[in-house]
């Protein structure tokens, strides 16, 4: 581009210098003329002696009307060319090249008319009329170079001088001189990371050997207490619980004691505390009781919080927030339900004016989560058992697993409506959470029967309905249960028997799941080698120390919406279909909160 740049900058020049021969050539035409005018053309006559006479006016003459036409038509013939020079110009800005190329034939063909006539005018005067003619010239001569003014810069040559007076040769060098200056510069920079680069592996090497130094002398100060070998330290391991599954890498395993922190610190609140181990301990299990007890503790935390000075209540709260779920999650994952909880939560505090009084804005939380635990918790509960007795009968033999409160309440109104129901328990044998919920039935006069979810196959010919409560229902309608769950559904699909789900709507979530391993918990493996009578099984009593064997115990499965024939909420009975539209009609503000 810089070269065709210049190439247009020489053509642009010669095409001046070419116009300003023109008008000197023009400007010497018109001399000539004007010349010719002055000189008187008379015939040879005799010699006459010298005498002094009286200079008269001459006559005008047929000679000098001719002489006067011949000027007019030389001006004339000057206005014409200044007028077609003008056209040239303004053609060859619009026409660019081709404007060029044909301005220069115009030129050439102006000066070779030029030089014709002027070879002809000099035929036919005599002698004397060109001598006169040639002194003419050279007295003229410098008004011309007073009327020309050299050109800025010299045109280009034909041997390929440039404008500046640089050929391209010179140009050539030069660029090769700047390229080799920049080759030399990158290779120096390259020198001297290279030595940079060295330097540093150098100092870590030298950090590295001093490590190394060190640990080697603790190792000796402790040589005397004795060193374990390799088969000791993996067992070790292998005790702690350390034992990791590649393809459940990502899942956090259960913790056998709580996040080591200060008694007396600000971060952790004591209430947060308490309820982060009873977490850990499963004290406190299931969804519904762990996230009434994670908005009690919240609510507890609020009711201690001071606003310090020059801070806001929402930002400093929320900064307070963030060390305390986190805690909470480090005793124990976080279930769906207790999530959404804290989002709502989150939420409120966000969309608190900074210009309110902090014990309004104090307030104003307060009634918030009691609100969201009455409507969402307490009110939706008995409203959901009220639509599944809808879907009782009679002498209906209900299978649930598990533990279930809501599941209790659907069999407590299905009785206060005169439908007598009988309810068979299925549980695992850990964790065995299913006897809790057969003596609650029976302390109430329900006809109940407990079996393990191994003997299903065995008495699902004499259920009528199988009736589950879910952790979390997904996007896809996907249900997310207490493992087992899922066992459940297959059997009730093989035998053609009405799987029905209970679930409050605050449980939705707004992501996908199609398996059990990519969202899920890791329970305790050793409590599942552990069989109903408390011995362990011969086999599985070492199990660590075997390197192609691990066990595993998930917390949690899924259950596809296929296999899922009602879906009862607060709302109403639905399909799984309706899940999405739930979401983004109730909770989009609260599920789009971090």
């Amino acid at each position: 581009m810089v070269q065709q740049q210049i190439i247009m900058a020489q053509e642009k020049k010669k095409l001046d210098s070419l116009c300003k021969l023109l008008d000197s050539i023009i400007i010497e035409h018109s001399g000539k003329e004007a010349s010719r005018k002055d000189i008187k053309k008379c015939p040879p006559t005799q010699s006459v002696p010298k005498t002094p006479t009286k200079k008269t006016p001459a006559a005008p003459t047929p000679a000098n009307t001719m002489a006067e036409a011949k000027e007019d038509k030389s001006r004339e013939e000057i206005e014409l060319e200044r007028k077609a020079r003008k056209e040239a110009k303004k053609a060859r800005k619009k026409g660019g090249e081709r404007g060029n190329t044909e301005e220069k034939g115009e030129t050439k063909k102006e000066n070779t008319k030029s030089n014709k006539t002027m070879k002809e005018d000099a035929k036919a005067l005599p002698a004397g009329d060109q001598e006169k003619k040639e002194g003419n010239k050279q007295k003229s001569t410098p008004v011309k170079q007073q009327q020309q003014q050299p050109p800025a810069q010299p045109p280009a040559t034909s041997s390929g001088s440039t404008t500046s007076g640089k050929s391209k040769a010179d140009l050539k060098r030069e660029r090769r001189e700047k390229q080799e200056a920049q080759r030399q510069a990158k290779e120096e920079a390259k020198a001297q990371q290279q030595e940079e680069t060295q330097q540093q592996q150098k100092k870590k090497a030298e950090m590295l050997t001093n490590l190394k130094n060190n640990v080697m002398e603790k190792k000796k100060k402790t040589a005397g207490e004795g060193v374990k070998s390799g088969k000791e330290k993996r067992s070790s391991d292998k005790r702690t619980g350390q034992r990791r599954i590649p393809l459940l890498g990502h899942l956090t395993p259960p913790v056998s004691h709580a996040p080591q922190h200060p008694v007396n610190s600000d971060t952790i609140h004591p209430a947060i505390r308490s309820l982060g181990i009873k977490m850990k301990d499963r004290i406190i299990d299931g969804s519904t009781a762990r996230v009434v007890s994670t908005l009690a503790a919240l609510k507890r935390l609020i009711n201690d919080y001071r606003t310090p000075e020059s801070c806001d209540l929402s930002r400093d709260l929320a900064e307070k927030l963030t060390p305390n779920v986190a805690f909470l999650n480090a005793c124990r994952p976080q279930a769906v339900a207790m999530d959404n909880a804290i989002r709502f939560l989150k939420h409120k505090v966000n969309s608190i004016d900074p210009s309110m009084p902090e014990g309004q804005a104090k307030a104003e939380l307060r009634t918030a989560i009691d609100q969201y635990v009455r409507e969402n918790i307490s009110l939706a509960s008995s409203t959901i058992a009220s639509h599944a007795t809808a879907l009782t009968q009679p002498d209906d033999v209900i299978l649930t697993f598990g533990y279930s409160a809501l599941v209790c309440k659907v069999v407590e109104a299905a009785r206060e409506s005169d439908n007598r129901v009988s309810v068979v328990v299925a549980d695992s044998p850990h964790p065995s959470s299913g006897l809790a919920m057969v003596q609650q039935l029976a302390a109430r006069g329900v006809t109940t029967y407990y079996r393990l979810i191994t003997d299903i196959t065995n008495i699902i010919d004499k259920v009528t309905k199988v009736v589950v409560e879910a952790e979390a229902v997904m996007m896809n309608g996907a249900i997310q249960g207490v493992c087992g769950t899922a066992s459940l559904a297959l059997a009730a699909a093989t035998y053609h028997k009405p799987f029905i789900v209970l679930c409050h709507t605050y449980k939705f979530c707004n992501n996908d799941l199609t398996d059990s391993l990519v969202v899920n918990e890791l329970g305790d493996a050793d409590k599942v080698v552990w069989g109903p009578s408390g011995q362990q099984c011969g086999q599985l009593a070492k199990w660590r120390e075997t390197q192609n064997l691990n066990v595993v115990s998930l917390v949690y499965d899924v259950t596809p919406a296929s296999l899922v024939t009602a879906l009862v909420t607060e709302q109403s009975v639905l399909p799984t279909s309706a899940v999405p539209v739930i979401i983004r009609r109730n909770y989009a503000d609260v599920l789009g909160q971090d």
